[in-house]
């Protein structure tokens, strides 16, 4: 019987799946603690009139701090095991049939913002990755997919994340107003005419003792205030591209989902025939809102093109290009 021609594609192991389905678990527990947080009435908004009695400020009051420190414990464990996911893909794929790289210590996924960057990194972090696996890594790199941004590619930005949790300090979480909810009313003095406030002005500033969260300014002379206002909350954490919030590590999570199965799925050219047709990686493209606040998928975006803001791109896999 005739050897068959042609190699298969290697059965990964579940270990690379495990690692994000921690990172998941991970990010949960955090949401989870945020939310126990947030539910035991941390905090308060009080109305202050001002002097000459025209503005109201409705001033923050906190009973009980958020635990930052130990929330950013939880996200970065969950970058931590999201970013080992694609070290243990890169590990497996330098292992396959009984290959040992020279130098394991060094092998890992590797983040390349230059083609020098990509050289040294096919030599030394993918020293036995088979050819047409290191093709598809290298197209997933920062500076194949933004060549003229690289910083802003998911990859980029979850490695910085990962670097600054493990090597550096702690990810920095903020907790910051991003919906204000009017719930009051305000009295005039005997004689002011009661009319709508001539501005209102609304601050989405961080939870802290004594921001502003909301002023509203007056042509007469205020009395009293009753009731308050209600702030809607949204946990951020710093990065080199400005904040983000955690709807962008599950969009990383996504990411990492997406670059796994485009490696994965290459196939090595049978002997005496063409190479196959390969997929291409394909941008999504995530364009901030003027704001700087949230963030919309642009399909027809251009890759090519730096986005404004501090977004970030993620990837996606097609298939072969229809004949």
């Amino acid at each position: 019987m005739d050897e068959q021609v042609g190699t298969t594609a290697p059965q990964p192991s579940t270990w690379p799946q495990m690692k994000i389905a921690r990172a998941i678990q991970h990010l949960s527990e955090l949401q989870a603690r945020v939310n126990l947080w947030a539910a035991g009435a941390p905090y308060s908004v009080e109305p202050r009139i001002s002097d000459d009695r025209t503005t109201v400020s409705f001033l923050v009051k906190v009973v009980a701090p958020p635990p930052t420190d130990e929330w950013s414990l939880h996200l970065g464990d969950a970058l931590h095991a999201l970013r080992s996911a694609l070290d243990a893909c890169v590990w497996e794929l330098a292992h396959l049939e009984g290959q040992e790289p020279p130098k394991p210590r060094m092998v890992s996924f590797p983040d390349c913002r230059t083609d020098a960057d990509w050289n040294r990194a096919r030599r030394d972090k993918l020293q036995t990755v088979p050819d047409h696996y290191a093709d598809r890594i290298k197209q997933v790199q920062p500076f194949s997919t933004h060549p003229q941004q690289p910083n802003l590619s998911a990859l980029a930005l979850l490695s910085y994340l990962d670097n600054q949790d493990k090597h550096r300090a702690s990810i920095r979480l903020n907790l910051d107003g991003n919906q204000i909810q009017q719930s009051f009313g305000v009295k005039m003095m005997e004689g002011e005419a009661a009319v709508p406030p001539l501005e209102v002005i609304g601050h989405f500033v961080p939870m802290e003792d004594g921001a502003v969260l909301l002023e509203t300014r007056h042509s007469g002379r205020i009395a009293s205030v009753s009731g308050s206002c209600g702030v809607g909350l949204q946990l951020t954490f710093d990065t080199e591209l400005g904040r983000e919030g955690l709807g962008a590590v599950d969009a990383m999570i996504n990411e990492v989902h997406h670059v796994l199965a485009f490696i994965l799925s290459a196939q090595p050219a049978a002997e005496n025939e063409e190479p196959a047709e390969e997929g291409e990686w394909q941008e999504m493209t995530f364009v901030p809102s003027q704001d700087g606040k949230s963030a919309r998928y642009a399909p027809n975006a251009d890759p090519a093109e730096p986005v404004p803001g501090h977004g970030f791109r993620a990837g996606a896999v097609s298939g072969p290009a229809s004949p």
